[in-house]
């Protein structure tokens, strides 16, 4: 009898040990990754590459909120919206005894024929990166951009 419920006691305490680490390895980095940016903005200059060159810099803000990268530029300019991004790499290294953090991050947006692909590399406080404007599969317009976290007032 002692030893039935022993058993049991210990079958249910397992169960609830794995239940607890299956839930934590779901709700672990993703969750963390996503909300490290969520709500960023970035104070940023866009130039358009032409064949010609480089274009005038152009004053814009990058935000990252509800699972989306966007640019108030980008939605004027090229009327694309908010792009679904995805972080590819966040890691954590150490340069002259001072740690940094690096992020490679990965929008993409499409509705119908039009296309955009962001790729931006965060480190510490700092973004660069590309936007691709792509129309029925050929590259229309390409921007680079490049700036710094916004700060909080």
């Amino acid at each position: 009898m002692k030893r039935t419920i022993l058993l049991k006691t210990s079958l249910i305490a397992l169960g609830l040990l794995v239940a607890n680490i299956t839930f934590a390895q779901k709700k672990g980095k993703k969750d963390d990754k996503s909300k490290y940016l969520e709500g960023k903005k970035y104070t940023v200059k866009f130039y358009e590459i032409k064949p010609t060159g480089r274009g005038k810099a152009i004053e814009s803000v990058v935000t990252f909120r509800d699972g989306k990268v966007e640019s108030e530029l980008m939605d004027e300019k090229l009327k694309i919206d908010g792009a679904t991004y995805k972080i590819n790499l966040d890691s954590t290294y150490n340069e002259d005894e001072t740690e940094s953090r690096l992020l490679k991050v990965e929008g993409n947006y499409s509705k119908e024929k039009d296309e955009a692909a962001w790729d931006a590399t965060i480190t510490n406080y700092d973004i660069e990166g590309t936007v691709v404007q792509k129309k029925n599969g050929v590259d229309k317009k390409k921007f680079e951009f490049s700036g710094n976290e916004k700060t909080k007032k």
